[in-house]
């Protein structure tokens, strides 16, 4: 393979479900990528991925998203937060725990990112970071105002798609010349400007923080920006775009286990239906 292409996950709760689906097939077929990056949910996905777990992807995509404390009431009141992530690494170590000795040695590169709120800027810290307590990747997995940010590093962080919901810049950085792009979003999927609501709400609760709310406010823009990086890259031969071809109804907070499970075939299938271009695309 040529080892400058970088594989790029973009976030979106348990719509990463059909990203899941896309990097089982890349581990069936053998398909090991020397870059990795993620956001979020991808990142997350990247884990197992990095540890050649084809199991753990399924359990990711489909089962710990569908656990009762993953989304909703349940997490509100144990963890602070619409959404239970400490529930769902448990889920996750219970049911197929992460082969870490298999992760750190692994010939991908993985590199994470989080969004630091007193700084205002996106970090990026490779797999070497990812202590055992999985810090770094529920950091990057707290979604702004639904979950509260994590105590990392010295500093406090959250997830990194406030500003970089595809981290397509990161690759570049990192001296990749061709790209991978998974994501969540079906064909003429536009991200709205945020809600006022949750421009004021985010004011007030990060009060100390003036810059969240104005990421927050310009956040479109920003995805907006990078799909541009992308298509462009994608004009010039130097990216391969892999997106749901249909539209299933399944949003950020679908807990539906056989929904899921559909969705994550779906990014398996999409995968093997264009996976001869994929591989003379790496070639």
């Amino acid at each position: 393979m040529n080892q400058k292409v970088g594989l790029i996950c973009e976030g979106g709760g348990t719509k990463a479900a059909y990203t899941s689906g896309v990097l089982k097939a890349f581990l069936d077929q053998g398909i090991y990528f020397p870059y990795s990056v993620g956001i979020s949910a991808g990142a997350e996905n990247l884990l197992p991925y990095a540890s050649r777990q084809p199991f753990r992807l399924e359990i990711t995509g489909i089962e710990a998203g569908a656990q009762k404390d993953a989304v909703g009431i349940r997490p509100l009141f144990k963890e602070g937060g619409l959404f239970g992530i400490e529930a769902t690494f448990r889920f996750l170590e219970e049911r197929a725990p992460l082969d870490y000795d298999t992760f750190y040695k692994s010939e991908t590169k993985l590199d994470i990112g989080v969004y630091n709120v007193d700084s205002g800027r996106v970090e990026y810290y490779d797999k070497s970071f990812l202590t055992k307590d999985q810090t770094l990747i529920k950091a990057s997995c707290a979604l702004l105002l639904l979950t509260k940010p994590y105590k990392f590093n010295h500093g406090l962080y959250m997830d990194a798609g406030l500003i970089d919901m595809i981290p397509i810049e990161q690759s570049i950085r990192q001296g990749n010349e061709k790209h991978i792009f998974i994501s969540t979003k079906e064909e003429g999927y536009v991200r709205k400007p945020a809600p006022n609501w949750q421009i004021r709400l985010a004011k007030m609760r990060y009060r100390k923080f003036p810059h969240v709310a104005r990421d927050l406010k310009i956040r479109h823009l920003n995805y907006e920006k990078q799909w541009d990086i992308i298509r462009q890259l994608e004009k010039e031969g130097k990216a391969i775009i892999l997106r749901p071809s249909e539209d299933q109804g399944i949003t950020r907070y679908t807990q539906d286990q056989d929904k899921l499970k559909g969705w994550f075939e779906l990014g398996y299938k999409d995968t093997m239906d264009r996976l001869d271009m994929i591989k003379e695309f790496i070639k």
